[in-house]
């Protein structure tokens, strides 16, 4: 794990700033403790931060060809590195490392923008070819690591987190209004969207091709397969084998490897996997303490397997006392993104980098294999709106009558979602099951906003698959948005933060490649969710693990927010201070905040979106950066 950044003129008349690039990479410390490197030429100039995890002593970027005159920063890790490099040497190329960076520069001489299809890993990179005066810009097949683009009058700059740009005054730090509707209704700001108007981010499996005198160059280079391919055989074995090489593959290190382990199928997969290829690995789970801290424990059931394989377990303590930490939680995470994991994810995060730079997760499981609750969802669907619309319509309002239980449950939230979802495409349902706020909320609290926007995003993402049927296309959603824009950046921002590299074998270009063309009934069968993955592991786990409820990695939010963070939040949602924000009706958000603390209504997702955008707002709007500002021609209006 890295961070790059880098800056180039566009009309070729001023040289690379090496300074400039040099503060953006200051503000980027934290994602590579190790080394530092500028290269400036031309008009150019790019940079890194390093933390050293492969060729420890001889990967400093940036890293050169055989003529020096091309030059590479990258951020993350590719898997296939060593067949890729003896692939190089046996073509003639000179190289000087060990590094799997370098191989990045020598696939380029001979593939140009086309070396990103013979990459398997995560990755941001940049490369600066001073012969042609060319810069490409590459991302992950799945948005695994970030890269952000400001493009103003004459430049074009990027860099691996949004503070990196705040940093020298590369953006006006202007609200997008669309990416703020966007956020309210999802809890995240989707790619191409930044929170700021004048900042993109390069989309999962996209290059971006700046040359001086033509307008940028985007280009898809890779996408979901389409059609559905039952590999015949036993299939539960193929899936078994498929996920062992994807773990295998991201066992590539230098250093030591940990994992995070709860008591879910797919970070218990990951685990077991490891300790039967003989990866002794120390595991980290979280323990929630507070109220409603009851329904959360997962320890026993991570202890089990732990104790099965023979591996040391270290149990993190979550305390509902996170106040303190939420500031710099949001500070960290670049854009308001409203997942609640945020905060076990810091906490377990900071415990693992204080003895291990890399650690395993199970992330992405749920979204290869139909894992979430909306997913089974989408088939109840299809038989509720057979249901005459005058009894649905009936049954709705009763369900909105039905008062919360006051153990912080989601369960009558969840129903009354499902029950308000209309006859629309499988798309639109899937858009409102994943909304957090109904037409009518939604224009309560900001009346000047959309709150349609994420189901035309949904809509974009989810035509390639129509033919896929309704299950395929809310994967494909998944993949598209909520995956890269959520999961995976919470994940990246996080442990970086703390200096750690998450890796995340369930997202894996190899494992997607083969298993997403499943016939949906190895997904979902009958009640059961994830089916062929529970086969896969099934004798690896403890009959325990494929009894117990599926609780997700996050805490009791609900209760901290009307007991132990009670205070914060309505601090934060005060009336003075939403009305000096100027974005949201305060009276609305008022009456949220007394529905959820009196209990007659659970609005937890909302009002941590919200809180959670207060906090950033403080940070990255209202505070000047930290680093002085450098002279940057402001970006177009």
């Amino acid at each position: 794990m890295c961070g790059i950044a880098g800056l180039l003129w566009r009309d070729g008349q001023r040289a690379g700033d090496a300074t400039l690039v040099g503060a953006m990479c200051d503000a980027l410390r934290h994602r590579g403790p190790d080394d530092e490197g500028v290269w400036a030429d031309g008009p150019a100039a790019i940079g890194m931060r390093r933390l050293s995890i492969i060729d420890l002593a001889g990967g400093h970027q940036p890293i050169f060809n055989e003529t020096g005159r091309i030059g590479v920063v990258m951020n993350g890790e590719i898997y296939n590195y060593r067949a890729l490099r003896e692939q190089l040497l046996a073509r003639g190329h000179v190289l000087r490392t060990h590094s799997d960076t370098e191989v990045l520069v020598h696939l380029y001489e001979d593939y140009g923008e086309h070396l990103v299809e013979h990459l398997r890993g995560m990755f941001a990179f940049a490369i600066w070819d001073a012969d042609r005066g060319t810069l490409l810009l590459g991302r992950d097949h799945f948005g695994i690591k970030p890269l952000y683009v400001a493009e103003g009058h004459g430049f074009v700059a990027f860099a691996s987190e949004l503070k990196a740009l705040v940093a020298v005054g590369a953006t006006s730090r202007e609200i997008d209004g669309e990416a703020l509707d966007l956020y309210l209704q999802l809890g995240y700001v989707p790619a191409p969207w930044s929170i700021f108007r004048d900042v993109r981010k390069l989309l999962p499996a996209h290059t971006l091709t700046i040359r001086r005198g033509e307008s940028p160059r985007q280009r898809c280079y890779w996408q979901l397969p389409t059609g559905t391919v039952d590999p015949g055989g036993d299939v539960v074995a193929y899936v078994r084998e498929a996920l062992d090489d994807a773990v295998a593959a991201h066992l590539v290190a230098d250093v030591p490897i940990a994992a995070f382990l709860s008591g879910g199928i797919d970070s218990s997969a990951v685990v077991s996997g490891m300790a039967g290829m003989g990866y002794a690995s120390r595991a980290f789970t979280a323990r929630y303490h507070g109220s409603g801290a009851e329904g959360t424990d997962e320890v026993p059931l991570a202890r089990a397997l732990a104790n099965r394989y023979g591996l040391p377990l270290t149990v993190v303590d979550v305390e509902p006392a996170v106040q303190d930490l939420l500031s710099p939680i949001c500070h960290a995470l670049d854009e308001p993104l409203a997942d609640e994991s945020a905060v076990p994810t810091w906490i377990l995060s900071q415990a693992v980098a204080a003895s291990y730079k890399v650690v395993l997760a199970g992330t992405g499981g749920d979204e290869l294999f139909g894992g979430y609750r909306r997913h089974r969802g989408l088939a109840l669907a299809d038989r509720w709106n057979r249901v005459p619309p005058l009894v649905r319509r009936g049954v709705s309002r009763l369900a909105q009558a039905i008062p919360e239980p006051r153990n912080g449950s989601l369960s009558i939230t969840r129903l009354k979602r499902f029950v308000r979802a209309g006859n629309g495409t499988p798309v639109e349902r899937y858009a409102d099951f994943v909304g957090r706020l109904g037409p009518a909320e939604f224009t309560a609290v900001r009346p000047q906003g959309r709150g349609d926007r994420h189901t035309a995003h949904f809509g974009a993402l989810g035509a390639p698959g129509t033919a896929d049927g309704a299950l395929r296309s809310a994967l494909r959603i998944d993949y598209g948005c909520y995956l890269p824009d959520d999961i995976l950046a919470l994940s990246d921002r996080v442990s970086s933060a703390h200096s750690l590299e998450v890796r995340v074998p369930f997202v894996d270009v190899r494992l997607v490649e083969r298993l997403f063309t499943l016939p949906d009934h190895y997904r979902i069968r009958g009640s059961v969710q994830k089916w062929v993955l529970r086969e896969a592991v099934r004798p690896r786990l403890t009959p325990n693990h494929f009894t117990a409820p599926k609780r997700g990695f996050v805490g009791p939010t609900a209760s901290w927010l009307r007991n132990e963070m009670r205070a914060v939040l309505e601090d934060e949602l005060a009336a003075a201070r939403m009305q000096r924000l100027g974005l949201f009706d305060v009276r609305a958000i008022g009456e949220l905040l007394q529905a959820h603390t009196t209990r007659r209504a659970n609005h937890e997702s909302t009002l941590w979106a919200l809180m959670v955008f207060s906090l950033w707002h403080g940070h990255y709007v209202e505070q000047q950066p930290a680093v002085p500002q450098l002279t940057v021609p402001r970006l177009a209006p």
